[in-house]
């Protein structure tokens, strides 16, 4: 199992039936604003294995995510999707996540052990082994 984060862009269109207003037949038609797109950002937390997407994870508060946050993720949501998509390996699991400072923090580290997860080692950052979405 693997796992990424990534912050995206969200917006909330107005549908057709929401923004509908009674009018009388020879009444002008009503003035409709121009939609833009809202700057509101969601940081998106994805789980996956070589069978398909495990958990993902929407976190739309103003701070980032912690140690804390982390390791809860895991010992609840992520937990659980394993149990209920992936029967049969409950009890083994290869973890590969990045070298960031909540997913390597002791208290993390101590999630992960207790769930019995084996932790395979992620290089250390270099330009030529960059992922491609880290250029932007």
């Amino acid at each position: 199992m693997t796992m990424d984060e990534t912050r995206m862009h969200y917006f909330m269109p107005e549908s057709n039936r929401s923004s509908m207003q009674w009018h009388h037949p020879g009444s002008p038609k009503p003035q409709k604003v121009k939609t833009t797109f809202s700057n509101g950002k969601v940081m998106v937390t994805i789980f996956w294995d070589s069978k398909g997407v495990l958990y993902v994870d929407f976190f739309t508060e103003h701070h980032t995510i912690n140690a804390e946050y982390y390791s809860a993720l895991l010992n609840g949501p992520v937990k659980t999707a394993i149990r209920n998509k992936r029967k049969r390996v409950q009890t083994s699991v290869s973890f590969l996540q990045d070298n960031a400072r909540e997913h390597v923090a002791a208290s993390t580290m101590d999630t992960i052990q207790k769930l019995k997860w084996n932790v395979l080692l992620h290089p250390p950052y270099s330009l030529d082994l960059a992922h491609a979405d880290s250029a932007s």
